[in-house]
């Protein structure tokens, strides 16, 4: 029984999977034979419907968490109060309609946060450096502190330091680019692999 449903559920994915494909492929003036396009749509939308639910569902989990935590006294349950008394204050202000204090809450606290975090990677790749350096020197390790020093160096609005500009604008532009590029086509084809593991019907994560 195990195994018939398993290969029912292979099933459906790969058939749903490949009328979609097909569907897309199609577009909206090829797609109109039998309502391919159409139905196509309809599936898209119960997916993202699907989604909805089950980031709803995991934030009502997330909140169930922390008010046990409340609850019990447990290590850390003041950063659990905070957490729940912010998330309460934004939901009820987007439910009342004030907009504008939203926005002020996101421009003053998020992004406060937000960029003292990204500050705190300065630090971060610093230490990162002197570990490095520490633990073993190998060109790897060198070139890293060279490079981390141009970028930091170069930033300081000193005139001291205007002959690194070029340096430093040329790294961001071309190695540090190169770089975010073969990460987003790594995501890239890592999406292309998994959605063929479902086409083909190797992906189990469906059907357990």
């Amino acid at each position: 029984m195990t195994r018939l449903g398993a290969i029912l559920a292979t099933a459906i994915a790969i058939g749903f999977g490949l009328f979609v494909v097909v569907g897309l492929l199609l577009g909206r003036d090829g797609g109109q034979i039998f309502h391919i396009y159409d139905i196509t749509n309809v599936l898209l939308q119960i997916t993202v419907y699907t989604v909805a639910v089950t980031i709803l569902l995991g934030i009502l989990n997330l909140f169930s968490i922390h008010l046990w935590r409340i609850v019990r006294r447990s290590r850390g349950w003041v950063y659990s109060f905070a957490l729940i008394a912010s998330a309460a204050a934004v939901l009820i202000l987007w439910i009342v309609g004030a907009q504008q204090t939203n926005h002020m809450l996101l421009e003053t606290v998020e992004v406060s946060v937000e960029s003292a975090l990204a500050g705190l990677v300065v630090f971060a790749l610093v230490w990162g450096a002197y570990r490095m350096m520490r633990r073993k020197i190998t060109w790897a390790s060198v070139l890293f502190t060279i490079v981390l020093l141009i970028i930091l160096v170069g930033a300081l609005p000193l005139p001291q330091t205007s002959a690194l500009v070029g340096v430093r604008s040329w790294l961001l532009a071309v190695p540090v680019s190169a770089g975010a590029r073969g990460i987003l086509l790594g995501i890239a084809l890592a999406t292309v692999v998994t959605g063929v593991r479902v086409l083909i019907g190797q992906d189990r994560s469906y059907r357990e």
